[in-house]
């Protein structure tokens, strides 16, 4: 597709406080960059009050050229915006090709499904895709065989597109991404664990969770020491503390005295002394948050979602962290299967009596791909996308959600919704930002 540019949009669910340019779409961009592919982008926030599709139809169709084609990531949050936008945009005569990845595309294992889901589409890209754009617009042939492409009609060559971490460039050392009071990092990809209802896993199986370059993460580590603008860092490793690299990280982020807040997703079971010397090290001048998916502590819930709790390791290390004053935040699902009013209630109930400093339920979804999404019509979930919960930000219309199952009324579901929502006054305990920023 050499000749031909790229207008890459990001339709991304955000907080106020994310930075304008997300870290996927960055990344993309930085790689495009590097490779002098014809680039540049756009980003919406679909969760806002104001966000209408028009208006992306509008911004594109205003850009388009004969070159020019169309890429966007499809996710569970922008799934209705999608369609509504690449079907006006094929009705306003939008001549240029359609590319879509992301989770909605790469957890799709047969081709005819996706063509069914996304007929105005022209290029599907599953895993990774900074490298896969990068050789479709290096090539010179319009249809390049490439892993993990696959054209509309055509059969592809299968599997995941892959990505040599060890090339990529890093959005924030070559600029892309500024210094600025919040940003989302990461230090690897993937996740060792098969949890049934996420997406974290890698889509295809020939792939494993896998470490961005040591020597990248520990610059990025120095950066953000250096910029002192930076005082709050979400991790978005799912599993932060289950790479070989974790500790050193934590090292160099104490080393440059690092002073703001840094939030780290692990699993309680793989906490070893080790990491919490480091972390309480850290914490000498930083805010360190350990956020623990703890998801349920009913055994026969674990089991159907495949996320199996140590509860004697786990009660050792909240009690280990409360110790060491180390801020910890446990999470939970409601709409399991299996799961009732009273066994969700029993999950508070012990994240209570660890007196952890927050705690926050989501309800289920269904994810594209997963086990829970391949099973719901065995396991009897039923979905509904007509549903809005103020409390939860991740209840909102067009987003389908289990709101019953075998084990658990409509009604039930609304008061564990009720429930979860109430956890605000359990969490207001401590202010969210309470914190005094280190001298």
């Amino acid at each position: 597709m050499r000749g031909r540019n790229l207008f890459l949009v990001a339709l991304d669910w955000t907080r106020p406080k994310d930075p304008p340019l997300s870290l996927g779409h960055a990344s993309i961009i930085s790689n495009l960059i590097a490779h002098d592919i014809p680039v540049h982008g756009a980003s919406w926030a679909v969760n806002s009050p104001q966000f209408n599709a028009d208006e992306v139809t509008s911004h594109i169709m205003a850009q388009a050229t004969p070159s020019m084609d169309l890429a966007l990531g499809a996710f569970v949050w922008n799934e209705h915006a999608i369609q509504k936008i690449i079907q006006d945009l094929r009705n306003k005569k939008f001549k240029g090709n359609i590319i879509l990845g992301g989770p909605q595309i790469s957890y799709v294992k047969n081709d005819t499904d996706l063509f069914k889901y996304y007929p105005q589409a022209d290029v599907f890209i599953r895993g990774y895709g900074e490298e896969a754009l990068a050789q479709i617009y290096k090539a010179k042939t319009e249809k390049p065989p490439i892993r993990g492409v696959t054209y509309q009609g055509e059969p592809g060559l299968g599997g995941s597109a892959n990505v040599n971490l060890d090339e990529l460039p890093s959005p924030y050392l070559t600029g892309l991404i500024k210094p600025q009071s919040f940003i989302r990092w990461e230090t690897q990809r993937g996740c060792p664990f098969r949890c049934s209802f996420c997406q974290h896993r890698e889509s295809d199986a020939t792939m494993t969770r896998r470490n961005l370059p040591l020597s990248r993460v520990l610059e990025e580590a120095k950066w953000i020491t250096d910029n002192h603008v930076i005082n709050d860092v979400a991790v978005l490793d799912p599993t932060f503390n289950s790479g070989p690299n974790h500790l050193a990280i934590l090292d160099v982020l104490a080393a440059g005295k690092y002073k703001g807040k840094i939030a780290l997703q692990c699993r309680a079971e793989m906490v070893r002394p080790a990491f919490l010397e480091k972390v309480e090290a850290l914490n000498r001048t930083a805010h360190v948050v350990l956020e623990f998916g703890l998801q349920t502590t009913n055994k026969e819930e674990t089991i159907i979602i495949q996320r199996p709790n140590n509860m004697k390791k786990i009660r050792e290390v909240l009690e280990k962290t409360k110790e060491l004053g180390i801020e910890t935040e446990l999470s939970l699902i409601f709409g399991l299967p299996h799961q009732t009013v009273a066994s969700f209630q029993e999950s508070i109930s012990f994240c209570k009596e660890m007196d952890v400093s927050r705690i926050y339920a989501f309800p289920l979804m269904l994810l594209r791909g997963t086990p829970l999404h391949e099973e719901k019509d065995k396991l009897g979930l039923v979905e509904s996308d007509e549903i809005n919960v103020p409390g939860i930000d991740r209840i909102q219309r067009d987003i389908p959600h289990v709101i019953s199952s075998p084990s658990f009324s409509r009604k039930d579901w609304e008061k564990m919704a009720e429930i979860a929502d109430g956890l605000s006054v359990y969490n207001e305990r401590i202010p969210k930002d309470g914190w005094v920023q280190h001298s």
